[in-house]
């Protein structure tokens, strides 16, 4: 009976000690479930934007604000005007983003932010400017990030090579146009050239 005590008693001694180990070696035990694992911070988190408001508005709402027609006469079949958004806060100048798409767009956006949520075939956002840039506007982004110069209405503008920006400016308006889907040139070109 002294014998089996014993063995006990080496048994629980020896479980004592290996729990010990990892203290005394200056190593911290595997963490319980309660106690989450800390990780030293080697930079600094990064804030997040401040959110920018948007306000909903109709199509003809949002030609009263910049003064100009912006319903495209052309658009693939079974595409029309869905929504539209206007910034908050940025009078003097007007800074728009219009949807087009085939299919219904119920997702709620309150910010610039939840256009990311939004599914749609091609986005129109315009822009009030004080200043035109340079006539050679467009030759310096073809230059710079490749794709090419194309007429609009005789209006220059930049279509990028892959076919999904364009750009283009009117008296006081940058307008840009961003096709989700993959469409032919001419079919890009012929939406921009039917707005306004």
């Amino acid at each position: 009976m002294g014998v089996k005590k014993r063995w006990l008693f080496v048994i629980l001694a020896g479980i004592l000690l290996l729990s010990l180990l990892p203290g005394c070696a200056g190593e911290k035990a595997t963490p319980t479930e309660t106690e989450p694992p800390t990780a030293p911070s080697t930079h600094e988190s990064i804030p997040m934007p401040p959110a920018i408001p948007v306000q909903e508005v109709s199509l003809e709402e949002a030609e009263g604000i910049v003064g100009v027609s912006l319903t495209p006469k052309y658009l693939p079949a079974g595409w029309k005007f869905q929504r539209g958004f206007v910034r908050h806060g940025s009078s003097p100048r007007s800074d728009l983003s219009l949807y087009f798409s085939d299919e219904e767009m119920p997702e709620e956006v309150r910010t610039i932010q939840d256009f990311g949520s939004l599914t749609y075939k091609i986005v129109l956002n315009v822009h009030q400017v004080k200043e035109m840039p340079s006539p050679d506007i467009h030759e310096a982004m073809a230059q710079q990030h490749g794709g090419k110069v194309v007429d609009i209405n005789e209006t220059k503008g930049w279509l990028s090579s892959g076919g999904h920006d364009l750009h283009w400016f009117l008296p006081g308006l940058h307008f840009f146009m961003y096709a989700a889907v993959d469409l032919p040139e001419e079919e890009i070109l012929r939406i921009a050239e039917s707005i306004g």
